[in-house]
């Protein structure tokens, strides 16, 4: 309950300020898309930081690692509550995120290890529900307090939960000592994935804003592939590689991490649209967003534990491919409602997207980490959860491309109800940005039907930390 938690309070923050922004950009005086960095700062430090705080975990101890990251996390939140301004606001968002990174991989990698073969799969079914759950928790959440104490107030919530945390590690975590003989850290390696993710994540946030054929865009984009392949040639060469590259040849991970980013390029565009749908068509408020996210958050709430508990017997991979079909046949019936009048047509749609993913998280999460060796488990444990940050972002940046691509000048900022003929363009988007969404959904199903398959009862290999329980074959 006390790595779910802390991973809960990591990935809360993604996302928690969605439904503030307005209100945060009219206090500050700036505009959308000064105000979005808020949002994207996160994201493309989370992305870049989670293998260096997994590979922290392998070095230095993994509660030591996951302490660490609930204090600056706890801390850079109440700076946040405090900033005087927008560049305040995102430097202390971007320390949050420090925090944050050092959180959920430490997490995985504590289950993988502490837990046996029967009950791995119920904790990361928990695991995988608070995954999900977190994103739309946050804006229900946020939906709460900025109706009613402003926007500030989000930034509270995780000082306080971040103290229950801390009370629960200091009582019941202990500290589990480093298996890796080599204690060299590729500080190379970690400089070239961050910068070049940071800058691939940059052009994709951010293409719709700045223009995706603009020089920016471009250079961001073509730093970004640069500083990449030099990374892969460092990582290939390193006496002690960051990430050992030699991992991704197992089908296990390679297959789990493309299911993981094409889903979280779905769920996290459409967490970030479909408020402004129901703001703009349905003239929802803050607190009536709230309300009409529910339904996702009970879903992962309520689904994902059983699907971890059904591993065993239906296989991870028919799990999660099946999962993916149902919530594409979601955003595909959400597509075809889009632009009635009723929340309740929208409904059915909603809550099919919410239980697919829900039922496919703790078979994508246990595939990716089931063969790795014990003292690699930190940087396995994050792959998964930069491969989502990156998928979230190219959801985010190309499902708002496709929204924006129907909408007038100015609309794309209206805060409140649109007119009527606004309400079309504005559903007409939100109907091809669903599509869209289905079509990375129906990627996801088929990486994910090339997933060996598993069961919650198969123990987790057992290989040593050397190099040549890598190369072992995995069985197909």
């Amino acid at each position: 309950m006390v790595l779910a938690s802390g991973m809960m309070l990591s990935v809360v923050n993604v996302s928690i300020v969605n439904i503030a922004l307005p209100a945060m950009a009219e206090d500050l005086g700036v505009d959308v898309p000064a105000i979005s960095w808020v949002v994207t700062g996160f994201l493309v430090t989370q992305a870049t930081l989670l293998a260096l705080a997994g590979r922290a975990g392998d070095l230095y101890g993994r509660r030591r690692v996951f302490v660490i990251g609930v204090l600056v996390l706890s801390g850079a939140s109440v700076l946040c509550a405090l900033a005087w301004s927008a560049p305040s606001l995102v430097a202390f968002r971007i320390l949050q995120a420090v925090g944050a990174c050092a959180m959920a991989p430490t997490a995985y990698a504590y289950a993988a290890e502490l837990f046996g073969p029967r009950e791995r799969g119920v904790a990361l079914g928990v695991m995988g529900g608070v995954l999900g759950l977190a994103p739309v928790l946050s804006l229900n959440v946020a939906g709460v307090l900025v109706g009613t104490l402003g926007w500030r107030s989000v930034f509270w919530f995780s000082p306080v939960m971040g103290a229950v945390v801390l009370a629960g590690a200091a009582l019941v975590l202990v500290e589990v000592r480093p298996r890796d003989a080599d204690r060299r850290f590729d500080l190379p390696g970690a400089a070239l994935a961050a910068l070049g993710l940071f800058a691939l994540l940059v052009a994709l946030s951010r293409g719709e804003a700045w223009g995706w054929t603009s020089p920016p865009v471009l250079g961001a984009a073509a730093l970004g592939v640069a500083a990449l392949a030099a990374f892969t040639w460092q990582e290939s060469r390193a006496p002690s590689p960051m990430i050992d590259l030699r991992l991704l040849r197992r089908r296990s991970l390679a297959t789990a991490n493309l299911a993981a980013m094409a889903s979280s390029a779905a769920l996290f565009g459409v967490l970030i649209l479909l408020p402004f749908y129901l703001t703009a068509v349905l003239g929802f408020t803050a607190v009536q967003l709230a309300i009409g996210i529910t339904p996702i958050a009970a879903c992962f709430m309520l689904v994902a534990p059983l699907a971890g508990r059904s591993i065993a017997r239906f296989g991870s991979e028919r799990l999660a491919t099946a999962g993916f079909v149902v919530s594409a046949a979601g955003a595909v019936a959400m597509a075809a409602t889009a632009g009635a009048q009723h929340y309740a047509l929208l409904l059915p749609g909603i809550v099919l997207f919410g239980v697919g993913l829900a039922v496919s998280t703790s078979p994508i999460t246990m595939t990716a980490i089931h063969d790795v060796p014990a003292a690699r488990l930190g940087v396995a444990s994050a792959l998964p959860n930069i491969s989502r940050y990156t998928g979230g972002a190219l959801g985010a940046a190309l499902l708002g491309a496709v929204l924006h691509a129907n909408l007038t000048p100015g609309l794309d900022r209206a805060l409140g109800r649109v007119a009527p003929a606004g309400r079309d363009l504005v559903a007409g988007g939100f109907r091809s940005a669903l599509l869209l969404a289905a079509g990375f959904l129906v990627l996801a199903a088929l990486a994910a039907s090339r997933m060996p398959r598993l069961d919650a009862g198969a123990p987790r290999s057992a290989a040593p930390a050397a190099d040549t329980a890598i190369d072992a074959p995995l069985a197909r």
